[in-house]
């Protein structure tokens, strides 16, 4: 295809449009089958959000191979070849997933949160609010959903330990900038000016 040639892109012949399209159809259908392939070999707990995982193992139930870093590598890599599928996925759910998995990864590296459950479920409370605060670009959103959807427990220090977490994942994702724009999310809401008591 010659784009600055004599004929404009519409006047193309179809033919050429149509090998475009089947290249495109074969290579995102090959990156989703590869992402498909991966998770049901490796890590079949990595399907799906792993939210409601999250609240399951919060609510006290054992899960431990939806958090283990096996799970952490396919979900990364699933994720990855699926969005490069161009395949339209939800960020919210599987950037909770992968920092709880982080946290869960990070406990077994201390010895007091090995044998600790309740810490460890601590640790995954504060992982869930960092996950939806670099979704979303919201440390305070990220403590209201770990509290209010996905823990059962949350006592005081945790809130705190959370919403540093959370604040410190966004900040995180203000300095790496994946967009470019120097925005914190992809799309943002601009106030000029802030309304008055009375509105």
């Amino acid at each position: 295809i010659n784009w600055s040639g004599d004929s404009p892109p519409s006047e193309q012949p179809w033919p050429v449009y149509l090998r475009g399209w089947l290249v495109y159809v074969v290579v995102a259908t090959a990156l989703a089958t590869a992402s498909a392939a991966l998770v049901n070999r490796w890590a079949p707990s990595a399907r799906g959000s792993g939210i409601p995982e999250v609240k399951t193992i919060l609510g006290g139930f054992v899960m431990s191979e939806v958090l283990e870093f096996r799970t952490l590598i396919v979900k990364v890599i699933g994720l990855t070849l699926s969005v490069s599928s161009g395949m339209a996925l939800g960020k919210e759910g599987p950037l909770v997933h992968v920092a709880c998995c982080w946290a869960n990864v990070c406990s077994n590296l201390a010895p007091r949160s090995m044998v600790n459950e309740g810490r460890r479920r601590e640790l995954i409370s504060t992982a869930a609010a960092a996950g939806v605060a670099v979704a979303f670009g919201a440390p305070v959103g990220g403590v209201l959903f770990s509290y209010e959807e996905v823990s059962t427990v949350f006592p005081q220090k945790t809130m705190i330990r959370a919403f540093l977490a959370a604040v410190v994942a966004a900040l995180t994702l203000l300095y790496y900038n994946p967009h470019g724009t120097g925005k914190l999310t992809l799309f943002e809401a601009y106030v000029p000016e802030m309304p008055s008591a009375a509105e």
